[in-house]
């Protein structure tokens, strides 16, 4: 009895041991995760000459809103904000509306090429992208597309499409056919049946793939370099580099610019975590 007892005591300090270090990597990885964000933080708040104080200090010891005021107040840089509102939601809604038609395809009928055409979009999310900068500059020179947000949204359409369509996919093969088969047995078209019955109960998917479509286009930055000069359509991205000149680097705005970019992804995630999370496992096991 008394060796029972031991060994049950034993097992429970161990399993509390582990949990103790399980909490501690936990604790050790947030604060490695947010020290960035922390340090973006203070820093933007601080004039240009606090930043090089040396040892750094991690609150300012001037505060100061310069950088939010040169940013708010120049139109250029308020223009940047609606390009890059704009292009992100134009290729959001295009990822998903024509993602679920290719999805929903794949996903219910058989056809000769299926296999070829998912092992094509998956093989897509392969590619180094920097590879295809150079023809892509090309097609749009030749389009006469340069220096157009239409060209970003094509460009950013070739690799959120294929992901929106795999995801998308996973998740309706999961939803039994009869759903739709019901709804046009009651008058409604395949397509009104899509819309009517599968999109509702496939928001967490849908919520899953949009978001991760939106960060993808609103963090872009090396496409927009090569294919956007003027400053009437750049970027965010863009907008931030450019703080960082040749001699000197405006650091008080450049972080206050990033604390602004930050912030629609921040809400967004805190808002919508627990849909992103079951669209991005659902139908995970699926093949």
């Amino acid at each position: 009895m008394a060796m029972v007892i031991s060994g049950s005591l034993g097992q429970r300090g161990r399993e509390r041991l582990l949990n103790t270090f399980a909490y501690a990597l936990l604790v050790l990885a947030i604060l490695i995760v947010f020290f960035p964000l922390a340090w973006m933080l203070s820093v933007s708040f601080r004039p240009n000459i606090e930043v090089m104080q040396m040892p750094p200090d991690w609150l300012p010891q001037v505060f100061t809103l310069e950088g939010y005021k040169k940013i708010f107040t120049t139109p250029r840089y308020l223009l940047v904000f609606f390009n890059t509102m704009l292009i992100s939601l134009v290729v959001t809604v295009l990822s998903l509306l024509l993602g679920a038609m290719a999805a929903y395809a794949l996903a219910r009928f058989q056809f000769a090429g299926q296999r070829a055409v998912l092992m094509f979009l998956i093989t897509t999310q392969m590619f180094p992208l920097v590879l295809l900068c150079i023809p892509y500059f090309r097609i749009f020179i030749t389009l006469g597309l340069y220096d157009t947000r239409t060209s970003l949204v094509v460009v950013y359409l070739t690799f959120t499409l294929p992901f929106c369509v795999l995801m998308l996919r996973s998740y309706f093969i999961n939803i039994p056919r009869d759903i739709e088969e019901a709804a046009m047995v009651d008058g409604c078209s395949r397509l009104g049946a899509i819309f009517r019955t599968l999109v509702p109960i496939s928001y967490p998917a849908f919520v899953g793939a949009g978001l991760y479509t939106f960060l993808l286009a609103w963090n872009e930055f090396l496409f927009a370099v090569v294919l956007i000069e003027s400053w009437e359509n750049r970027v965010l991205t863009m907008a931030i580099y450019s703080l960082m000149a040749e001699f000197v680097t405006d650091w008080n705005a450049m972080m206050a610019f990033s604390v602004l970019a930050s912030l629609p992804l921040v809400v967004a995630f805190i808002f919508l975590q627990r849909y992103m999370v079951q669209g991005m496992t659902a139908g995970a096991l699926t093949s």
